[in-house]
């Protein structure tokens, strides 16, 4: 069985493929996802309202996006699976003017090539804990640490039970003990403190962060009281919500950038004060900035801003 969904001109599944594969902090694809040998395929393990779980390919023709699965699915798993699509692929997104600015932006030249499309969760929920283990853990343990919460408490797909869908907050509650096995104590405590929340304040949690009227640091300072985030993880939350406009303090920080001039040497720069300069994009332009050629340099953020010196 399969579908098509209308995708913007700007998106690409190669390249948003390839940019969550290398992203600059993070490696963002992630079980449940995994892709094809080529790359150009996205794969995931799916667990539905109606209880089903289902393996899922995701490809892309001139035609559109094609959604494959073997099941044989009712009207309203197919609504739901392409809501959940849209979502993690980010398809009601319109990043076109995003990339108009890269194109005579230093330090963004590469985006043109790689897109500005990075994959996110199916939930929030996803989102959420992702963000906990990536900020937290080792780089080298990120991606077993995740594959071992998806593997231990997630749904087995029937036809290959090796393979497992992203858990539901109840089903990691449910196992918590097993948390403090793996992770370090302070980590299994907001993983744990994290799927209580949304088990007891989901409908909450899901007004604050579908309510796009709401400023965005507004919205920050509630999800840090709501779900005791600190400052990195948060920044990772906030992209993965599409708040474009939110400049993570934890990747400006031990930065030197590019000037937007080239004509001008490599000099320390505010950097937070620069990415306001490409608002609303401000956040997204530092996720995917050129970090590449920066040199360290002590940062000390003060009321207001930052201040850097060498």
């Amino acid at each position: 069985m399969h579908w098509t969904l209308t995708v913007p001109e700007s998106f690409s599944l190669p390249q948003t493929i390839r940019r969550s594969l290398n992203c600059e902090r993070f490696k963002l694809l992630q079980p449940p996802f995994s892709v094809n040998r080529t790359r150009e395929h996205l794969n995931r393990v799916e667990r539905l309202e109606s209880g089903n779980t289902v393996y899922l390919t995701l490809s892309q023709t001139p035609a559109g996006l094609i959604i494959h699965t073997d099941e044989r699915l009712s009207g309203k798993d197919t609504e739901e699976i392409s809501h959940k699509t849209r979502r993690m692929l980010r398809l009601g997104e319109n990043l076109q003017p995003f990339l108009d600015i890269a194109r005579h932006t230093p330090g963004l030249e590469k985006t043109l090539h790689n897109g500005a499309h990075i994959l996110r969760g199916a939930t929030f929920f996803e989102d959420v804990v992702k963000a906990i283990i990536l900020t937290q853990e080792e780089k080298a343990q990120q991606g077993q640490r995740i594959t071992w919460v998806v593997d231990r408490f997630g749904d087995p797909l029937p036809s290959n039970p090796t393979r497992h869908a992203f858990p539901t907050p109840p089903q990691m509650l449910w196992g918590n003990d097993a948390l403090s096995e793996v992770f370090a104590p302070d980590i299994a405590r907001q993983l744990i403190r994290v799927a209580e929340r949304f088990c007891t304040d989901e409908e909450r949690i899901e007004t604050l962060t579908t309510n796009g009227e709401r400023p965005t640091d507004a919205l920050a300072s509630d999800l840090v009281k709501l779900l005791t985030l600190d400052p990195e993880a948060l920044g990772l939350v906030m992209l993965n919500l599409g708040r474009y406009d939110y400049i993570p303090v934890t990747m400006c920080m031990q930065r030197r950038t590019r000037p937007f001039d080239k004509g001008h040497r490599d000099s320390p720069r505010n950097t937070h004060a620069m990415f306001e300069l490409l608002q609303p994009w401000g956040g997204l332009a530092c996720w995917l900035w050129d970090w590449s050629s920066v040199d360290n340099v002590e940062a000390s953020t003060l009321a207001g801003g930052a201040e850097w010196r060498v």
